[in-house]
């Protein structure tokens, strides 16, 4: 028969793998009701958003692609300036910067030519256009014509270049420090340094045997 002492110590060691039992149940239950929250995704929805990086565009800045401005001449025939890309100009909202911008233009007679570039500048305003680099002026099957820089009233149709333009067409090459169409793209003018070579028509007696 066990004495009182050895009793009382059995008691406390029974009381305390209770209280062990107890704890280790109440573990047990929180580490299944945690799952259970991680599974059901409450977890992740309070946690705090990431933050997000702000978008890098300017405040009021207008940018679009394939960008495209159509309207009537002086002589009411349609225009048309088309560009890859077009973004307004921080400083001036009325100006619009333009990637490989392409202008086209006709005249009365029916006759269309085209004006291209690397890149260019259009006043809404005034509706002037500013091209530069390897700017070309054509006219399908009548002549071409090469030059750094160009400046456009669109509605007159009118151009002037201060930068050395080559011109080539079917009966020869014109050369010139400068270059202006006026009347509405009736009359062009070869200024400063010009220089033309005109082919000599091929005689009869030379054409083959």
């Amino acid at each position: 028969m066990s004495s009182p002492t050895d009793q009382a110590r059995k008691a406390v060691r029974q009381a305390g793998q209770a209280k062990a039992l107890t704890w280790l149940a109440a573990a047990l239950g929180l580490g299944f009701v945690l799952v259970f929250l991680v599974q059901a995704g409450l977890f992740t929805a309070l946690l705090p958003d990431a933050p997000k990086a702000p978008p890098q565009t300017r405040a009021d800045q207008i940018t679009a692609t394939q960008s495209t401005v159509t309207g009537m001449d002086r002589e009411k025939m349609p225009y048309e300036v088309t560009a890859k890309r077009g973004w307004q100009d921080e400083a001036t909202p009325t100006l619009v910067h333009l990637e490989a911008p392409q202008g086209r233009f006709r005249r009365p007679a029916g006759a269309e030519y085209t004006i291209s570039a690397d890149t260019g500048l259009y006043d809404t305003e005034a509706r002037k256009l500013d091209l530069s680099g390897n700017v070309v002026l054509e006219q399908k099957d009548r002549f071409e014509a090469r030059m750094d820089r160009a400046n456009i009233v669109v509605e007159e149709k009118r151009l002037v270049s201060e930068s050395p333009v080559a011109v080539s067409f079917g009966s020869g090459t014109v050369t010139a420090n400068a270059m202006q169409i006026t009347d509405d793209g009736a009359r062009i003018l070869f200024l400063n340094g010009v220089k033309a070579r005109f082919d000599a028509p091929q005689a009869k007696g030379d054409i083959g045997p």
